[in-house]
């Protein structure tokens, strides 16, 4: 080791918690990434407190004018108007609003078929572009994406993916009140394995998770109104 790094650790050992933050500071928290951090994620939670992460230009995101990390720029871009009610904003650590409009476009190609294939005659499909935000009569809040289907005598069915405010690694598909199914994704689950895993096992765990959506939303859509 050299004496420039012995000094160096020395004094970070003695300079208290200033001398880390300066770290944390200058450097970009993207795995594997040697550049200088710019920026300080712009995204504040509905009770006030700021994500403190900084990264480099090149993968920080730009949406609406600010940058953010990736977890915040994915919340925001789900929540879309919403975003500017702080209500509905997350809370920093945690990925609701982003997770559950993720498994919606991941999976629509998957999902969205089987909706279409249980409409009957005269019924159409309206989707939701955004996530919406839910208050429950205990007063926690949940996130919600999916499809509502209706007719010209107003019926309407409703279907949505949905993570709730006191979980939000597990996603839930609801029909109507109902909770039919519940999983949390493979990418989550798996997340903090030592081994890394490979692109086609990954890719299998997906299809596989949203096959076992699919099924429960073929069987709930094709039972009485």
């Amino acid at each position: 080791m050299a004496l420039a790094d012995v000094m160096l650790m020395a004094l970070a050992g003695t300079s208290g918690a200033g001398g880390l933050e300066e770290e944390e500071r200058t450097a970009c928290r993207e795995k594997g990434c040697a550049s200088t951090a710019l920026v300080q994620c712009a995204y504040v939670d509905g009770l006030g407190r700021a994500c403190a992460t900084r990264w480099c230009n090149r993968h920080s995101k730009l949406v609406g004018g600010s940058r953010y990390c990736r977890r915040h720029a994915s919340t925001v871009t789900a929540l879309g108007p919403k975003a500017d009610d702080p209500r509905a904003l997350p809370e920093v650590g945690h990925r609701g609003a982003s997770l559950v409009s993720w498994v919606y476009d991941e999976g629509f190609s998957t999902l969205n078929p089987a909706v279409q294939a249980s409409l009957r005659p005269g019924e159409m499909v309206f989707e939701d572009r955004s996530v919406n935000v839910v208050r429950g009569g205990d007063g926690s809040r949940r996130w919600e994406r999916g499809w509502r289907i209706g007719d010209r005598r107003g019926g309407i069915r409703k279907l949505v993916l949905r993570v709730d405010e006191s979980d939000d690694t597990t996603v839930s598909l609801v029909a109507g009140d109902v909770v039919l199914a519940k999983g949390v994704p493979p990418w989550i689950s798996k997340r903090g394995l030592e081994a890394s895993i490979p692109e086609e096992m990954d890719l299998a765990d997906r299809q596989h998770f949203y096959a076992f959506l699919e099924s429960f939303v073929r069987r709930a859509l094709a039972g009485p109104v």
